[in-house]
């Protein structure tokens, strides 16, 4: 039968059978399901957790977009003064919103 090291702290090595490492395994399976049934026993928990996901899900995509948007609002108004054609349109666009918005 092979056997596995650990470290331990300053160096030291402790062998482990695979037995072991392999009932170790097993423990620690049976930890992270009791936790699970835990978590799926308190619907108030369920609720919270879902609450602050979808928060912070919207709240990304709302910051996400917003710099997006910003950084092709960006590019294009760049781009659309250079261009000969549309540069005539812009201002223009810009004077009318300008009028619109002083009423």
């Amino acid at each position: 039968m092979k056997k596995t090291t650990q470290k331990k702290s300053k160096g030291e090595v402790k062998t482990v059978s695979p037995r072991i490492a392999h009932v170790d395994f097993y423990v620690d399976k049976e930890r992270t399901f009791y936790n699970y049934v835990r978590y799926l026993s308190n619907p108030l928990n369920i609720m919270w957790r879902n609450f602050l996901v979808g928060t912070f899900q919207g709240l990304g995509f709302v910051l996400g977009t917003a710099i997006l948007l910003t950084i092709i609002g960006f590019v294009f108004g760049n781009l659309l003064t250079q261009i000969p054609l549309l540069k005539d349109f812009s201002q223009a666009l810009q004077v009318w919103i300008e009028q619109n918005i002083s009423k």
